[in-house]
């Protein structure tokens, strides 16, 4: 990948929590902390789809400089870009994890033969992508990755096929396996949720004290409970709920590293109703109980770097 950064130096190579080599793809869990704010210019080599996961996510903006250099249109979270085309964009810093998908040589010539001279138009619906299958199967490989107690070598490789063939329908030519209207605006346009708005919400869930509730975080962006559903999963792809729990997820897991209090106080304290859904929800999203993670003595699992 050639990276151009304007304004605040930002390191552009990731630190590799997680990483799997299969036949369809190199899959990855990898996160930066970069600056406030980022403008950057990019062209990569590698034919490569990537899911920005919720608290760990950055609002960005982006325009195509060689083929559509006048009209801007906002990454998603779930995107990809086409290879050897340039994306210049901004982005907020801070913490940002992804998980992404770096196809295989073969398989990325195979779909980019599909549309060897694609559209601006494609190009830039890439770079937000609503598709729900992929976005599922993205999950579900983060959370494989994830997974330090019984990581299967197997689920991944079948993983990352899926998603390679769902990739390669989401790009193939109109006409060829359904491919119209499978495209990354297949839901339509719909209201985001406003800059100003993901901001303060954000905000307001790095606050020490009570996670807030989906009520509170509406009326803390001046909008009902339901616009805030759809103008939010508009904005990340991902519902309020899932990014209230992880935001919840996260405090306990630096409240466990802390060691001050009981695992019964850590669940009370970022508002889960019993310890043993505090312990569901914990497993779920970080493959361990929290005991498991507090006798880790670390706040990120030690996964394995590397498999092949």
């Amino acid at each position: 990948m050639v990276a151009t950064v304007i304004g605040p130096v930002a390191d552009f190579t990731p630190a590799v929590l997680a990483r799997v080599h299969t036949p369809a793809a190199r899959a990855e869990l990898v996160e930066w902390h970069w600056p406030a704010m980022v403008d950057f210019a990019q062209a990569q080599d590698d034919l490569m789809l990537e899911m920005a996961l919720p608290p760990m996510a950055a609002e960005a903006s982006a325009c195509l400089p060689d083929l559509d250099p006048v009209r801007r249109c906002a990454m998603g979270s779930l995107f990809a870009r086409w290879p050897g085309v340039t994306v210049s964009g901004r982005s907020e810093g801070g913490h940002i994890r992804v998980v992404r998908c770096i196809f295989a040589p073969d398989r990325a010539r195979a779909m980019l033969a599909m549309q060897p001279a694609p559209s601006p138009a494609l190009v830039k619906a890439l770079l937000a992508i609503r598709n729900d299958t992929l976005r599922s199967l993205m999950h579900m490989l983060r959370r494989e990755l994830a997974n330090p107690v019984d990581r299967s070598d197997a689920a991944l490789a079948a993983l990352t096929d899926l998603i390679a063939i769902e990739f390669g329908r989401l790009i193939a030519p109109a006409g060829e396996a359904g491919a119209t209207g499978r495209r990354a605006g297949e839901r339509g346009a719909t209201g985001r949720l406003a800059a100003w708005q993901f901001r303060r919400i954000r905000e307001r869930l790095a606050e020490p004290g009570p996670v807030p509730g989906v009520a509170d975080l509406a009326a803390l962006c001046g909008i009902s409970v339901r616009h805030l559903h759809r103008q939010f999963l508009a904005l990340t792809g991902a519902t309020v709920a899932d990014y209230i729990e992880n935001a919840r997820i996260e405090q306990a897991k630096r409240l466990l590293c802390a060691r001050d209090h009981t695992i019964k106080t850590i669940a009370q304290v970022c508002g889960f109703a019993h310890a043993n859904s505090f312990a569901r929800a914990f497993r779920r999203s970080t493959g361990l109980t929290p005991l498991a993670f507090r006798q880790r003595g670390a706040d990120q699992p030690g996964l394995p770097m590397t498999t092949h």
